[in-house]
């Protein structure tokens, strides 16, 4: 599945009265907006406005669409592969990481 953040949200004005903010939510981000309308409900907090909440999951989701993307979780699998297969390498210092990277 293909996710484009320039149409995840979109301000639909075909009723000019009542304006809506339309947010497209990946499938596997649904529930952290769930968690927040939960949150909402049961906030013991009274200064906690459901904007203030949602607008807060929402931003979450919006920033962490790139994440399920298929070409993401493609690379993510092949980190997590080289990882597994002992071929990721680490360093204690930048100059180090510098250093090994120049000689490839």
């Amino acid at each position: 599945m293909s996710y484009h953040y320039q149409s995840a949200v979109r301000l639909d004005t075909a009723d000019a009265r009542r304006p809506q903010l339309v947010v497209a939510v990946p499938f596997d981000q649904t529930e952290i907006v769930r968690e927040a309308l939960a949150q909402l409900a049961s906030s013991p907090f009274p200064g906690v406005s459901a904007q203030e909440v949602i607008l807060n999951a929402l931003r979450t989701v919006s920033e962490q669409a790139y994440f399920w993307t298929a070409e993401w979780q493609t690379k993510e699998q092949a980190a997590d592969l080289a990882i597994a297969e002992g071929r990721a390498q680490t360093f204690d210092r930048i100059d180090e990481m510098i250093d090994f990277l120049d000689q490839q």
